[in-house]
C-alpha cells in the first residue's frame, strides 16, 4: 500500500513539474529602465576647473542660449582650460529640437575630496544619478568646483543627483515667471536674465546679486525646491 502512494506522489510531482501551460510571472514593474544614449548621454568636460564658480547649475533648452553661454565663457576670467570645455561641448553638436544640454555644477570645500559619478539610473522620464565622495582625513582647504555635462533627451522630466548626503533634482525643462511676473513658489535660486537670486531664511527672503547689465536674457530657475 506504501508502495503505491509513494508511486503515485512521485507520478504527480514529474506531471506538476512538466506541465508547459503553468507560468510564475512577477507583476512587478521594474524598478530602473535601460537608458541608453538616445535618453542621456554625458558630455566629456574637464570635471575640475575654477572657472566654473562663473555660473550654476543650468539648463539649455535652445541653441540661442547654447551660444550665449559660449560666449559668456569666452569673457570671464580665471580658467585653466576654457578651451578644453568650449571645445567639448561645441563639438559635440546638440540638435536642441530634440535635446537639452545639462551642466551641473558641484562645490566642494576641499579640493582633496575625490568624486566618483556612477552611470545614469532610472526612467526614461525620471534619472537618478550617484556622486560618491571621497574624503580624506586630513583635507586642504582650498575651494573646489566640479561640473558634470549630459545631452538629455527633451522627454525626460528630470534628473536626480545624489551624493549620499542630499538629493538635488534639475528640471529639465524651462519653467519660467508666472503669468503675472513672479518666480514660481518652488524656485529657490535663479538667473533673472542679469544677476543670481535666491530665497534665504524661513521667510524665503530674497537676496541678488548687484550686478549692471545693459542687456538682460531670459529668466531661469537653477535650483528647485
Amino acid at each position: 500500500m506504501l508502495r503505491i502512494l509513494l508511486t503515485s506522489l512521485i507520478f504527480i510531482l514529474f506531471t506538476a513539474c512538466t506541465t508547459s501551460n503553468i507560468l510564475i510571472t512577477d507583476n512587478k514593474p521594474p524598478q530602473n529602465e535601460e537608458l541608453n544614449i538616445s535618453t542621456i548621454l554625458q558630455i566629456p568636460v574637464p570635471v575640475r576647473q575654477h572657472g566654473y564658480k562663473n555660473f550654476e547649475t543650468e539648463v539649455l533648452t535652445t541653441q540661442e542660449e547654447f551660444d550665449n553661454f559660449i560666449t559668456e565663457v569666452k569673457k570671464s576670467k580665471k580658467w585653466e582650460k576654457k578651451q578644453n570645455l568650449i571645445d567639448s561641448l561645441t563639438l559635440s553638436s546638440i540638435d536642441f529640437t530634440k535635446y537639452n544640454l545639462l551642466l551641473y555644477r558641484i562645490t566642494e570645500s576641499s579640493g582633496s575630496t575625490v568624486l566618483s559619478v556612477d552611470a545614469p539610473k532610472g526612467t526614461h522620464k525620471n534619472i537618478v544619478i550617484i556622486i560618491g565622495r571621497d574624503k580624506p582625513n586630513v583635507a586642504t582647504t582650498d575651494m573646489a568646483y566640479y561640473t558634470l555635462a549630459y545631452r538629455v533627451a527633451k522627454s525626460v522630466d528630470d534628473i536626480t543627483f545624489d551624493n549620499e548626503i542630499k538629493k538635488n533634482t534639475i528640471k529639465n525643462r524651462y519653467l519660467g515667471l508666472t503669468k503675472d511676473g513672479k518666480v514660481p513658489k518652488d524656485c529657490l535660486a535663479w538667473y533673472d536674465g542679469c544677476n543670481n537670486c535666491g530665497r534665504i531664511g524661513t521667510k524665503g527672503n530674497i537676496v541678488c546679486t548687484e550686478r549692471y547689465c545693459i542687456q538682460h536674457d531670459k529668466f531661469q530657475c537653477t535650483k528647485w525646491k
